[in-house]
């Protein structure tokens, strides 16, 4: 009688375990949407399947396009986690044109161009003076790995969404942004995500606001993940104070059994005057292998504090 009874309910747990693990692909098979989950519970998931590394290495054909130029080349990227991105560019010919050292507090650059060989040291001020990309050495390291940049768990407030296949976060508003945006909030545009955002008060007063305003309070943060692998496969960023947009778009999996990285990601940034837009394609991929990070500026090349 007991023994029946253990085994009732360990029939009853795995059946619990196994509807709830695949009824988003029953669902979507049924034609049906994505069951409903809030904001904490995406995220969990999101957590759960993320890469599971401390090293990494790449091969990538990288697309490159700037004010309609382009260009094309190969970057090898090998990551420690939190601490280095060491990155050597180069041509389809293969001869190093530029090696790069990232921390989380300097960029440093060889630059090996026959005619402009230099060296640069440096901090993320300068490199997004010359980029125009606001970025630092964790979003770097979230946009090689991956990873959602410049999602903060802990601090951030998000409501949901399922948009087709597809879950959806937002971040809250505060009061300002909702005025800015004269009186649109989080869940109005958690109703149509793909929706443009701009801000619809007159000029003075939106300055004014703007500038009584936390900078990071202005940067509107939306974020799309896979249904199913809970993978993640949009980012989109609007800066209110400087008009620039950028949104970042993953596919592919490279299939280590350490968790989820995207085989392409692409990168468009647009406004303030940038008009970017960069492919990464892995060509292959390492996972927690140590690598020696070279970096060793030879002694006769011009130093420069800008680049």
């Amino acid at each position: 009688m007991v023994r029946s009874k253990i085994w009732g309910i360990a029939v009853l747990l795995f059946a619990i375990v196994t509807t709830t693990g695949c009824s988003n692909e029953r669902r979507i098979a049924e034609g049906k949407p994505l069951r409903s989950r809030d904001a904490s519970n995406i995220l969990k998931h999101v957590e759960k399947e993320a890469l599971d590394w401390e090293w990494m290495g790449f091969k990538m054909d990288t697309d490159f396009e700037i004010d309609g130029e382009s260009e094309s080349f190969t970057l090898s990227v090998k990551m420690s986690r939190d601490s280095a991105i060491w990155i050597s560019l180069s041509p389809a010919l293969g001869v190093e044109m530029a090696r790069i050292l990232l921390s989380p507090d300097s960029v440093r650059v060889i630059s090996k161009v026959p005619s402009n060989k230099f060296v640069f040291e440096g901090d993320y001020d300068d490199l997004g003076q010359t980029t125009g990309l606001p970025f630092d050495f964790y979003a770097f390291q979230s946009l090689f790995a991956g990873t959602p940049l410049g999602l903060d768990k802990q601090d951030d407030k998000f409501i949901s969404k399922v948009d087709g296949r597809n879950y959806f976060i937002i971040e809250k508003f505060p009061r300002t942004v909702k005025k800015l945006l004269g009186g649109v909030d989080e869940r109005h545009i958690a109703l149509n995500p793909d929706c443009e955002i701009n801000v619809s008060v007159r000029d003075r007063k939106a300055e004014r606001m703007i500038n009584r305003t936390d900078e990071r309070e202005l940067i509107i943060k939306r974020y799309w993940f896979d249904g199913l692998s809970f993978m993640p496969v949009m980012d989109v960023f609007d800066d209110l104070e400087s008009g620039l947009t950028l949104k970042i778009v993953r596919s592919g999996d490279e299939g280590h059994r350490q968790g989820l990285l995207p085989t392409t990601t692409h990168l468009s940034a647009f406004g303030n005057g940038v008009n970017i837009e960069c492919t990464l394609h892995i060509r292959r991929s390492r996972i927690n292998r140590k690598y020696d990070l070279p970096f060793d500026p030879p002694k006769d090349y011009e130093r420069r504090k800008s680049l």
